[in-house]
């Protein structure tokens, strides 16, 4: 699959740039990003993660991540002897922390930033981890413009925030599928977060990026997730999205 080249234009960009592109129309381009996002069931991955905040990098190279739809979703990462190190469960009412020691923290909004290091609740980091649109994009409201190598940039602009994503289509016709390259949310005209998504390949006749990369330059913060192992539309159970009981509960 071929790169898609406009992106990098606007990577050194902290503040939204304006886009000097032909106008085309994006109700299908939006359309067809939902049917990609109605595709999207579930997901069971091993990964490896990178964190960066003001230049104090850590890194897990196990870490298991299930995800269903945008409603739930469990993180967890795994020490050299397979000890957990750290667990993420979001049941699609509240989040919960569990730490190495048993201790489990509900982190609020405010401390879901601060572990990401970039401004995103739990449902939008299930879509930003599997290239989606968030479920409740209003398409009729968008605008599409179309670059010089067939590419396409999708902007939205409602509730206050500015969404882009930069598209690019696997096949021409009908049978056409869409694939994300890049995402951006700006908040009154600054970004909030930029995804960047690499090495795409199918499976389960779902377009799956092995390398998702989150990042706001001017935080000077980046997460990046490296897909080892993915199985894409599988069966998952509730006890994904629970947390042992008994262990002490406080925030944080």
């Amino acid at each position: 699959m071929s790169l898609v080249i406009i992106p990098f234009l606007f990577a050194c960009f902290p503040k939204k740039p304006e886009i000097s592109l032909p106008a085309v129309p994006a109700l299908p381009l939006m359309q067809a990003l939902e049917q990609r996002r109605q595709m999207f069931a579930g997901l069971k991955a091993v990964a490896s993660v990178e964190t960066v905040k003001t230049g104090r990098k850590r890194s897990y190279d196990t870490v298991g991540i299930v995800i269903e739809g945008q409603q739930r979703l469990r993180v967890e990462a795994y020490g050299p002897l397979g000890q957990s190190l750290v667990t993420l469960v979001w049941d699609g009412a509240e989040v919960l922390l569990r730490l190495e020691d048993g201790r489990v923290l509900m982190p609020g909004p405010a401390g879901l930033e601060r572990m990401l290091g970039v401004a995103m609740d739990a449902g939008e980091l299930c879509a930003v981890l599997v290239g989606n649109i968030p479920a409740a994009a209003p398409s009729k409201e968008a605008r599409a413009f179309q670059g010089p190598d067939g590419s396409y940039v999708i902007e939205l602009n409602a509730g206050g925030l500015l969404r882009r994503w930069y598209v690019f289509l696997s096949d021409p016709g009908p049978e056409a599928r869409v694939l994300i390259t890049m995402s951006e949310l700006y908040r009154s005209d600054k970004l909030v977060y930029r995804a960047r998504y690499e090495q795409a390949e199918p499976i389960s006749q779902y377009l799956m990026a092995k390398i998702v990369r989150i990042e706001n330059p001017d935080k000077k913060v980046s997460l990046t997730v490296e897909y080892d192992e993915m199985d894409v539309n599988v069966p998952l159970g509730d006890d994904a999205f629970k947390l042992l009981d008994g262990a002490e509960t406080g925030s944080k």
